[in-house]
């Protein structure tokens, strides 16, 4: 037998050197394929937690932006009236409070949003929010 023989039954023997080629393809693309399937569902995972925050999020700085518009709009309301019934002095002294809960307001979206400013401390959200609706509440019954 000559080597060109032993070489191609040695081939027959171990089967078609270019199936390995194959078979590798095919475990790599099933690992892609495994990795891909792991990918998307993370992102869709993240992307589901990330919306359940914003919405637990959003409806909370709403509900704290309302009480916090209802305690300045009953300031605003009582200058209202003030001036209806012609009384300056109740309308000077609404002014001022508006002033000051409108500072107050400020203050609390600078350090806490950081609008135009660095947060200096680290207080919760709830905890500012309390410390605002206080001071607005304080500044109300201030000026009565």
């Amino acid at each position: 037998m000559d080597a060109a023989a032993a070489a191609e039954e040695e081939d027959e023997f171990f089967g078609d050197q270019s199936c390995d080629d194959d078979f590798g393809n095919r475990e790599a693309e099933f690992r892609d394929m495994k990795s891909l399937s792991y990918l998307d569902g993370f992102d869709s995972t993240k992307e589901e937690k990330l919306q359940e925050g914003f919405a637990a999020g959003y409806s909370q700085a709403f509900t704290d932006a309302f009480q916090t518009g209802k305690r300045l709009g009953s300031i605003c309301a009582t200058t209202a009236v003030c001036g209806m019934n012609q009384d300056k002095d109740g309308v000077i002294a609404n002014q001022h409070l508006l002033h000051n809960s409108a500072s107050t307001i400020h203050q609390f979206l600078r350090d806490e949003i950081m609008i135009g400013g660095e947060k200096r401390d680290e207080s919760s959200y709830e905890q500012a929010v309390d410390k605002l609706q206080k001071e607005l509440d304080k500044i109300k019954s201030d000026g009565k």
